[in-house]
């Protein structure tokens, strides 16, 4: 059969931390990115700093999300 997590591990507590803190990180990152937007000169440096952002903070916040649910799941 599959084994289901134990949510009061110790390392498991210690992954909900990471996750959370690097999501914070990634999703600022991507808001940075995002603001460069405005100080980028030409067109393409424009939509590249649009996707480039777009696709770091979505992966910032899928981090936040994951971490909130194992949280609450404990």
């Amino acid at each position: 059969m599959t084994d289901s997590p134990n949510h009061d591990d110790p390392r498991v507590l210690h992954d909900v931390q990471i996750n959370m803190a690097l999501g914070i990180f990634l999703a600022f990152f991507g808001l940075v990115v995002l603001v460069s937007i405005f100080f980028t000169d030409t067109g393409i440096g424009k939509l590249t700093n649009l996707g480039a952002g777009v696709v770091i903070a979505g992966i910032g916040a899928a981090m936040i999300y994951k971490a909130r649910r194992l949280k609450r799941a404990k």
